[in-house]
């Protein structure tokens, strides 16, 4: 069976983007007023938390692509969605016109749950480190 080819970007750029994830998140669950959409329906913020901790989830599962016990990465992944997830809600908790919600965590482990999806999916892809000479330069 052919594998698709994916590259492996250096460590540290990995881990990077599990931050910039995790920053995003914080961003927009932390400053100013949740975000008003005309006709969003029942269950609208509950798939915005879904899919956000499923990216993070997701650069979490390519973060420790370099691990070779699946046990392993998927607790890292849930615990880390979990664990993330809940401190945002108890920041939440403290600030006005935001609010603490068990549903917001079960929708974030939610998502954390998704993301593993891709650890099934590694069975037909290759990571392959970058070609020789290729770096990854820091601005």
């Amino acid at each position: 069976m052919r594998r698709l080819p994916v590259p492996a970007l250096p460590r540290v750029v990995r881990y990077g983007s599990v931050l910039l994830v995790a920053a995003v998140i914080a961003y927009f669950s932390l400053t100013g007023r949740p975000p008003r959409v005309p006709d969003a329906g029942p269950w609208w913020d509950k798939r915005l938390h879904l899919v956000a901790y499923a990216g993070l989830g997701l650069a979490l599962a390519y973060a420790t692509l370099d691990e070779r016990r699946l046990w392993l990465r998927v607790a890292v992944i849930l615990g880390a969605v979990f664990v993330y997830g809940s401190g945002i809600e108890l920041v939440q908790w403290t600030l006005p016109r935001r609010y603490f919600g068990v549903g917001d965590i079960l929708a974030n482990l939610a998502g954390g749950v998704v993301a593993t999806a891709w650890l099934a999916l590694e069975r037909v892809v290759r990571y392959v480190p970058l070609p020789s000479g290729v770096t990854v330069e820091e601005s």
